[in-house]
């Protein structure tokens, strides 16, 4: 039997908070200042393969499978030329702030281009891949709102947090404006999630797709993490190719 809209959303938002990536151990390691200087840039080049490096391109093709609904064309269009020049914020285009970034930690832009995806990196491009091309509108912008973009701030805050706090950063540096962007604009951005799930899912398959595809994003960007974790953390000797791309040289 179909759920009632608002309610189902409710729902979608309580499997996100379940699974919410700022509730993975590598964040919390982060604020509390546990990362060696290559972990922490074991992090920085995998998370730039995820977000930054393909943005906007991703945004773009989101976008282009919108349905005739002026709200969420609005909510794409600001989301697009944020992500692109900075619009919003007035700042740059975010590939070209996480960059910055990548500097600031002595990581040159074509170090960061020919980073090597993680296994568990790849999974989830893969993934969105998938989502973007083979899935219902629905179930991507579901995804994106409210697994993605939408669990980003609070991720963002955390890292932030060990920067400062940790790794010689202060809170109003140009190099951080990255992470520090993240906090406020994506919480925008992340309202495309619940206001499409609340709108068009009405129906008993269309909720089961989001609530499927949902747990899966969830499930993937979690592992995600894992993989970092187990690279650049633990030390794994899997992953011993990965790690000699961002080992400090004597």
């Amino acid at each position: 039997m179909v759920t009632d809209s608002k309610r189902f959303t409710d729902e979608m938002m309580q499997l996100v908070a379940k699974k919410h990536s700022k509730d993975h151990p590598l964040f919390s390691m982060i604020a509390r200042g546990e990362l060696s200087d290559d972990a922490l840039k074991g992090f920085v080049k995998q998370f730039y393969l995820l977000f930054p490096k393909p943005f906007p391109k991703p945004i773009a093709a989101m976008f282009s499978r919108c349905p005739d609904d002026p709200a969420l064309e609005r909510m794409w269009t600001e989301n697009l030329m944020e992500e692109a020049a900075g619009e919003e914020s007035g700042t740059a285009s975010h590939k070209e702030l996480y960059l910055r970034f990548a500097a600031s930690m002595g990581i040159p832009r074509e170090e960061m281009d020919a980073t090597l995806p993680l296994p568990e990196t790849n999974a989830l491009l893969n993934w969105r891949e998938l989502l973007i091309n083979q899935r219902s509108w629905l179930e991507l912008y579901a995804c994106q709102g409210m697994a993605l973009e939408g669990t980003a701030s609070e991720r963002m805050k955390q890292v932030v947090s060990g920067l400062v706090n940790h790794y010689g950063y202060n809170s109003d540096d140009e190099s951080l404006l990255y992470w520090t962007l993240h906090i406020s604009v994506d919480e925008d951005h992340m309202k495309v999630g619940p206001y499409a799930v609340e709108k068009y899912a009405v129906n008993d398959d269309a909720q089961e797709r989001v609530r499927l595809s949902l747990q899966t994003t969830l499930d993937t960007f979690w592992l995600v993490y894992d993989g970092i974790t187990r690279a650049f953390i633990d030390r794994d000797p899997l992953y011993a190719e990965w790690r000699e791309s961002v080992t400090s040289k004597a």
